[in-house]
């Protein structure tokens, strides 16, 4: 210890602030526990009492320990992850091998769970904002992030994997899954009115909801949770395309009323991206075939009232739950994107089996509303699927702007297209526009199994996706496994 003390009190700090760092540490359960060095002694506690607290993952039981963390440490907490346990399955009468259908009796007790949890943590939150103001007033917000799962899941669904075992490394004990599993993980909405209205949390900065919550969350439960952040910045919402095209009209319906009255105004940065029931290389289908859902029609009022609003955003990505078509058709002249920095949107137009002039008017359309995004400078329209992709590409900075066509087919930016963009060079960045080779092919398609695939071709590809679900997918379809909160 004597060495160490005649080391200078900078390299000290950074030694410390290293090892704080230690990714081992964000493995559950190990034997490197960062709370063992705060104890060491005061000069020791604050680093890693820092990093311990950076970020806490919870359950619903763990919010009255929550409640009670010391006052020096609440101002450490940037991220709090709240994992919602609703109730396990039962199963079919005498039956230990088929799972119960959702009742609604079952779906109102979850309901219940979900509204108490969510109610205890805007209570618990609400009762640090003014010790938080008293012990740091400079402090900058935190991360809330929701997921809700059963505890049965990973038990009763072909190969299932909870992050406590992805944290461990890949762990599963079940290789073939209970009759019924993928309707409940899939099935019940969450619809609820919180009867105790919601306090208003000021430290709410940032609200995730990932893909593995594959609940349907009614856009009306959505509107009481988001409406309480007056001061969220950042947006990430992974849904799932629902089966039945009837219960998809309804949930964009939704969409389009949670967008055009429950955002925040100082919203900057959004993520949308809705996955589809056939994301694991063919594990869901497999079990339970009538779960398939393939790419669908996106509607275009969703498309619409994302475009009115996005007009104060910094960054936006909107993948599959809109069509880039329906956004830039519904620009108005009126409109300008004074702050946009970032804009990526998929479109089922980038498919070989359209016509050029589909494909090519798209594009200048989307030419002609980037004249209104003077701060413009990455926008991205892609697709892709098993066996094809194309991504469309704009960036402009520092004196320069280029377009490029990238793809698993050939296609001609016809001259309409192109001046559109040429137009956007020359007002939002004082140039001429480069041309990059649109014939030059990114493969044959073979490389190509799934749209993570497309994604990591992107250059916006870190507003596309969380890096945590980019994660999850790439080991489910890799190793025909279902990735659980």
């Amino acid at each position: 210890m004597s060495r160490w003390s005649r080391l200078p009190e900078e390299m000290r700090l950074q030694v410390l602030e290293t090892l704080a760092q230690d990714p081992r540490h964000n493995v559950v359960d190990s034997t490197y526990g960062l709370t063992n060095y705060a104890l060491v002694c005061r000069a020791w506690q604050k680093i890693f009492e820092k990093a311990n607290f950076r970020r806490l993952v919870l359950s619903q039981v763990d919010l009255d320990a929550l409640d009670k963390i010391p006052k020096r440490c609440k101002p450490y907490v940037r991220h709090i992850c709240l994992r919602i346990e609703i109730n396990e399955y039962r199963t079919w009468g005498n039956s230990e091998q088929v799972i119960r259908p959702e009742r609604m009796e079952d779906i109102a007790a979850n309901n219940d769970i979900i509204e108490l949890a969510v109610g205890n943590l805007f209570r618990v939150l609400k009762s640090w904002e003014k010790e938080l103001q008293k012990v740091r007033p400079s402090y900058q917000g935190m991360a809330l992030e929701m997921s809700i799962h059963s505890p049965s899941d990973p038990k009763y669904v072909s190969r299932g994997v909870t992050a406590t075992g992805l944290e461990k490394g890949l762990s599963w004990t079940h290789e073939v899954g209970l009759e019924g599993a993928i309707s409940k993980i899939f099935g019940g909405s969450v619809h609820i009115r919180f009867y105790q209205n919601l306090p208003q949390l000021n430290l709410v900065t940032r609200f995730i909801m990932k893909r593995h919550t594959r609940r349907r969350v009614s856009s009306f439960t959505l509107h009481q949770i988001l409406s309480k952040f007056p001061h969220l910045e950042d947006l990430i919402f992974e849904p799932w395309q629902q089966s039945l095209d009837t219960v998809q009209d309804l949930v964009d319906a939704g969409y389009v009323n949670l967008i055009k009255g429950s955002l925040p105004k100082g919203l900057k940065h959004v993520t949308l991206l809705e996955d589809r029931q056939n994301g694991q290389a063919g594990l869901l289908t497999a079990i339970d075939p009538a779960q398939s859902a393939s790419a669908r029609t996106a509607n275009p009022f969703v498309g619409a009232a994302l475009a009115k609003r996005s007009v104060d955003f910094e960054s936006l990505s909107a993948s599959f739950l809109v069509e880039a078509n329906d956004f830039f058709r519904a620009y108005k002249r009126e409109w300008t994107w004074k702050a946009l920095r970032s804009l990526t949107l998929t479109s089922m137009y980038l498919d070989s089996k359209r016509s050029s002039e589909e494909i090519n008017g798209m594009l200048k359309a989307a030419g002609d509303a980037a004249l209104a995004m003077p701060m413009l400078q990455n926008l991205e329209i892609w697709n892709g699927g098993p066996g094809h992709a194309a991504i469309f590409e704009y960036h402009g900075q520092r004196g320069e702007a280029y377009i490029a066509w990238h793809s698993t087919w050939n296609l001609t930016i016809d001259s309409h297209a192109v001046k559109a963009w040429e137009a956007v060079a020359y007002k939002n960045h004082g140039c001429r526009l480069d041309v990059h080779d649109e014939h030059a092919l990114i493969g044959s398609g073979d490389e190509f199994r799934h749209y993570q695939d497309v994604i990591r071709r992107l250059r916006t590809r870190r507003n596309v996706i969380s890096r945590e679900s980019l994660g999850e997918l790439r080991l489910e379809l890799e190793d025909g496994c279902m990735c659980f909160p």
